[in-house]
């Protein structure tokens, strides 16, 4: 399972509060374990979920 796939779970379950989940997917952006659309992807993910 790769970083983004973990990433993706967590976000669709729902695992952390918002803040926390952005911290995670911020500091793994900033470490290059993700991809700038998967970094792009997964917050659009979390603004959708954070808007629904």
């Amino acid at each position: 399972m790769t970083v983004f796939e973990l990433c993706k779970f967590l976000i669709d379950r729902k695992r952390y509060e918002h803040a926390a989940m952005q911290n995670k997917v911020n500091v793994f952006y900033a470490n290059n374990q993700l991809a700038d659309e998967e970094y792009t992807q997964l917050l659009t993910i979390m603004d959708a979920q954070l808007t629904a």
